[in-house]
């Protein structure tokens, strides 16, 4: 049997913050992608402990820390446990996930660090929100400002690929809620390769958004402290 490359195994990480009736098909789903392809739900400190499905890995925060938490924890699994590559995908089943051996695909041909899934379209319900989407214009408008036009043009998907050079690099940060603007800046500007591909993204099977408005001012707040940081910072002698 030939040996395997370093990056075959395959951490799809769900957080989830009270979404669970779309976990058991999310999970058998990432099954049937085959042995290479692991589950391992985060929860974010629902208000009731999610059962998570018998073939998945799990893991409960005793708190409501945010998305960049169970970013870092899936990060730390995935570095401690031989995984090559993490996957992020909502467990509100918005994201494909017959698309992940696309995003995947992309890394095992040495094209990508990490790997962006676009929305092609925004499956109506809160995406069709005027605000949010103004916001989220704003955030790419900056993104590929600050990173000379290597950005993805959605800086807010929740759906990528990252391998384990990019796990190292973007666990040197500390990321809070909403972290993928941050993420994709600091992974351009350091210099790994990011490409974007086309999904399509469904409709919401479980939750409601949770950028609403008071997140999502606290979202603009922080996102516009950390752009100015990172931009003094590289030109500080």
């Amino acid at each position: 049997m030939a040996e395997q490359p370093s990056h075959s195994r395959v951490l799809v990480f769900l957080p989830s913050y009270g979404d669970e009736s779309a976990l058991p098909e999310l999970v058998a789903e990432i099954v049937r992608l085959g042995d290479r392809y692991r589950a391992l739900i985060v929860d974010d400190g629902s208000a009731t402990p999610l059962a998570a499905p018998a073939a998945a890995l799990s893991v409960r925060l005793p708190a409501n820390f945010g998305l960049g938490v169970c970013t870092h924890v899936a990060f730390d699994h995935a570095l401690r446990h031989g995984y090559g590559i993490v996957v992020r995908a909502d467990a509100d089943g918005q994201h494909r996930i017959e698309d992940i051996p696309r995003l995947v695909a992309e890394i095992d041909a040495g094209r990508a660090n990490l790997v962006v899934g676009v929305r092609a379209n925004h499956a109506g319900g809160a995406l069709s929100n005027l605000a949010r989407r103004g916001l989220k214009a704003y955030f790419r408008v900056v993104a590929r400002m600050m990173t000379g036009g290597r950005a993805p043009d959605d800086v807010n998907s929740g759906f990528f690929a990252v391998d384990g050079h990019a796990m190292g690099v973007l666990n040197r940060n500390g990321f809070e809620r909403f972290p993928e603007p941050e993420m994709f800046v600091l992974a351009c500007r350091s210099g790994l390769e990011v490409v974007s591909i086309a999904v399509q993204q469904r409709r919401r099977a479980d939750g409601v958004s949770t950028l609403g408005p008071v997140p999502a001012m606290q979202m603009f707040f922080r996102f516009n402290v950390f752009a100015l940081n990172e931009l003094l910072r590289r030109r500080r002698p």
